[in-house]
């Protein structure tokens, strides 16, 4: 998915999965680099692949993300899966025995894995936070019976999952950086601004806090809430800038 269809997405994204609507011209907050007619394009495309719906009210041409835009969402930015936002600490392993000749190397397994999301903790041991994904197990048993192993652990007896963890994933700067922007956030919700009577300054304060934050999310493996609680998470982050917007 290209960017800015995924920005798109991510303002759209409701909370609790109650439908909201958006009024178009706020989107051109979250994709600056696009023109007006660049919008709407990809505005057309979107709805064509049904992953928005587009309603005139009045005047006022509207938007508002369909299950199918929400479940793209979430392949390509796990954080927003509820599945990684209910995670509760039990890890899913794959480990590679001895690799099938039609996958010499497990080149075309590893391709999947990552595809899916995976935490690569060594060259043949993958991660799931919770069960594998359907089609890594669809995979797994057509093509790599008696290859690879999968097991479920959750208490680590040696060694600090939080260290070795946060570690690969750099959960403490992810920590530090939502930590930031939720001040920031909290800062413009004390303004009681609202992006359609916004002042141009504000605007684009909020349009840097987005674009911070969405580039923070795309990084973003979805566990950082079982290691560090007490931060927002960044899909909550989202929903609270989300309070700004002019339509709910």
């Amino acid at each position: 998915m290209k960017e800015n269809s995924s920005r798109i997405l991510t303002w759209l994204y409701p909370k609790d999965n109650i439908s909201r609507w958006v009024n178009t011209d706020e989107l051109s907050l979250f994709v600056p680099k696009m023109t007006k007619a660049g919008l709407q394009s990809s505005l057309f495309f979107l709805q064509k692949k049904k992953r928005i719906l587009l309603e005139k009210i009045g005047s006022v041409q509207t938007v508002s993300i369909t299950t199918h835009g929400m479940k793209a969402l979430e392949q390509e930015i796990p954080a927003f899966s509820l599945q990684r936002r209910q995670w509760s600490g039990e890890w899913w392993a794959v480990v590679f025995l001895q690799a099938p000749v039609h996958d010499k190397n497990f080149r075309f397994l590893r391709r999947i894995l990552l595809a899916e999301h995976t935490l690569p903790l060594t060259r043949g041991v993958f991660l799931f936070p919770g069960k594998i994904s359907e089609k890594v197990s669809y995979e797994l048993r057509q093509s790599y019976e008696g290859a690879v192993m999968v097991a479920p652990f959750k208490k680590w007896t040696f060694g600090d999952d939080k260290e070795i963890i946060g570690s690969i994933l750099q959960m403490n700067d992810l920590a530090n950086t939502y930590s930031s922007i939720s001040k920031e956030i909290s800062s413009l919700l004390e303004k009681e601004i609202d992006i359609k009577s916004a002042v141009h300054q504000s605007k684009n304060n909020i349009s840097s806090v987005f674009d911070r934050l969405f580039s923070t999310l795309v990084n973003d493996f979805g566990v950082l809430h079982e290691y560090y609680p007490h931060v927002p998470s960044g899909v909550d982050l989202v929903f609270s800038l989300q309070s700004m917007s002019s339509m709910g």
